[in-house]
């Protein structure tokens, strides 16, 4: 495993956001727990707005929030899945 693993949402091409695959356990589930956390928070206003009161770039930018966040945590989480191996 190299050292720095590429974030599966980076552009194409471009590996800028970049996971440290030494960190240490308590730092990448520190890492994974507050992207999912606040994934799941964004979500959690999602379920409160209603089509009356909210505007639908709200709503999409809700969703891609929600979306890069989680599949950061799951890249972060995969890391360490990745170390059992």
């Amino acid at each position: 495993m190299s050292d720095f693993l590429p974030q599966t949402d980076n552009p194409v091409g471009s590996d800028v956001l970049l996971i440290d695959t030494r960190a240490s356990v308590a730092a990448l589930l520190t890492c994974a727990e507050h992207r999912i956390q606040a994934a799941k928070n964004l979500l959690r206003c999602l379920s409160h707005m209603n089509t009356y009161s909210s505007d639908p770039h709200d709503l999409s930018a809700v969703c891609e929030a929600s979306s890069l966040l989680l599949q950061e945590g799951c890249d972060v989480l995969g890391v360490l899945v990745m170390r059992e191996m």
